[in-house]
């Protein structure tokens, strides 16, 4: 099949968004298809993704107004993507366009247009379906982003949502129809984290953007005694974002900085080794609208390393984490300290855990998954 993905979130640009674009247009082309990515020409002065992307796929990086302005960049860019599409369109007889929703850019948009125009099918992947409230002018920006946002769905051939708690969010919040609505979760790239698990160190790892809806802070709050229970333990955070300052803070407050390391954005290629020395895996530890049933990357990451996972109850399907099983669901922050040193203490419980998360991975390779985007756009 020949696929045009038009992705705004795409390399040099980083983050979990990034990762999955990457690896679904490397498994399309992994299974056989030929792929064309459309994406703006950003001028990303962020932590850079230097990513391995397969040598037959096409990208072209199209300019766009304000590109060294990323928000902006987000909300003009339709015009100039959908215009490429339509042009490559006229003669490479795509079968379908392919794009991943978020609801502040237009990528999407321009997608579902471009498809409209070449009458060709379009597909459209949500990880992040909707923004947290807000108040005064940003909130009648996002009643604006709102109306835009359900006429794209609502025009797109058919939409993929990770789990129940999404496919709701956009029949209820976007007035979609439920029959255009596939579950179709996100994936790993599982050979990439084989390798003999180290149970030896006592590490708590994090990893991902340091935004306050993952709840790092909650983390540092009871560091302190989970260190004067077990003193030898480490919390490694891995990347970066608006709450770094702040987290540093409460690390001085505290004064755990030996225990605390913050190793930032390291190469992509080296997580694998990261996650294999750990011990646990934290995933969202706040429950908010974006974290909701959400499936972030790293947790796949972590159950494809052997990690038990910690996180916020109702932040993670019950398929990625089975509470008692691989890890453990948390209503406070004496639950947290309590299963942080349950974990870190019992090694037989730790490699129970880390085994069952490997078995449930396994249904969550990218190649599966593509193959039944793939199926899905056929039937």
């Amino acid at each position: 099949m020949k696929i045009l993905a038009i992705l705004f979130h795409f390399p040099p640009m980083s983050g979990g968004g990034v990762i999955v674009a990457v690896d679904i247009v490397n498994n399309f082309a992994k299974l056989g298809h030929k792929v064309t990515v459309i994406t703006p020409n950003i001028e990303w002065s962020g932590p850079k993704f230097e990513a391995k992307i397969d040598s037959s796929i096409e990208i072209i990086r199209i300019d766009v107004p304000s590109k060294t302005k990323i928000k902006i960049a987000a909300r003009r860019c339709k015009k100039n993507l959908q215009k490429k599409g339509e042009e490559l369109g006229k003669t490479e007889q795509f079968d379908f366009v392919f794009t991943i929703f978020h609801p502040f850019h237009l990528a999407p948009s321009a997608a579902v247009a471009c498809a409209k125009k070449l009458k060709i099918p379009s597909i459209i992947k949500i990880d992040d379906a909707i923004y947290e409230k807000s108040t005064g002018l940003k909130s009648i920006q996002r009643k604006i982003e709102k109306i835009m946002n359900a006429k794209t769905l609502q025009n797109s051939s058919k939409i993929l949502v990770v789990n129940e708690g999404i496919k709701k969010i956009i029949i209820d919040y976007y007035n979609i129809h439920n029959e255009k609505i596939f579950l179709i979760p996100n994936g790993v790239e599982v050979s990439l984290f084989k390798g003999t698990k180290n149970h030896d160190k006592k590490l708590v790892l994090f990893s991902g953007a340091m935004y306050h809806h993952r709840g790092i802070d909650v983390l540092l709050e009871v560091a302190p005694k989970v260190i004067e229970k077990v003193p030898k333990v480490e919390f490694i955070l891995l990347g970066d974002g608006d709450e770094m300052n702040k987290l540093k803070n409460i690390v001085n407050q505290k004064n755990i900085t030996k225990n605390i390391i913050f190793k930032g954005w390291i190469n992509r290629d080296k997580i694998p080794q990261e996650l294999k020395n750990a011990s646990i895996g934290i995933g969202p530890l706040k429950l908010t609208a974006v974290t909701k049933n959400a499936l972030p990357i790293k947790v796949l990451e972590y159950m494809a390393s052997g990690l038990p996972i910690i996180a916020k109850r109702g932040t993670l399907p019950k398929d990625i984490l089975d509470d008692g099983k691989n890890g453990f669901f948390i209503d406070n922050n004496e639950e947290l300290e309590e299963k942080l040193i349950l974990l870190l203490n019992n090694l037989e419980l730790n490699k129970q855990m880390s085994k069952k998360s490997i078995e449930m991975i396994q249904k969550f390779s990218w190649e599966k998954i593509i193959e039944s985007i793939i199926q899905i756009h056929k039937n």
